[in-house]
């Protein structure tokens, strides 16, 4: 009878330390899985930052271009209004010099 009860108590104690590790193997496996996409969202982030900075730059650029335009367009009805030969029918040196800036 007590060699039932002592395989019962090996039984119990290699099910439990089988079982420890099983569980322990399974958290471990989903923590290295959380990781790793903790590390896949750091990395996208990443990724994230460098384009926007480049779309910033790039918009940057293109805002410029447009005050450039705008301050040109400005200069050519200054130049325009000022021109003493606007009411004349035909076109005049001074408007030939205009047009032909305008690229």
């Amino acid at each position: 009878m007590t060699r039932i009860y002592v395989l019962l108590a090996l039984v119990a104690v290699l099910g439990t330390s089988h079982g420890g590790a099983y569980l322990k193997g399974r958290f471990d496996g989903k923590s290295v899985a959380e990781e790793a996409a903790r590390e896949e969202v750091i990395e996208l982030n990443e990724e994230l930052r460098v384009a926007e900075e480049a779309a910033r730059e790039r918009e940057q650029q293109r805002l410029a271009e447009v005050e450039e335009l705008e301050r040109s367009i400005e200069q050519l009805r200054r130049d325009a209004d000022a021109d003493p030969d606007a009411e004349r029918p035909a076109v005049g040196v001074d408007s030939v010099r205009r047009i032909n800036s305008i690229d």
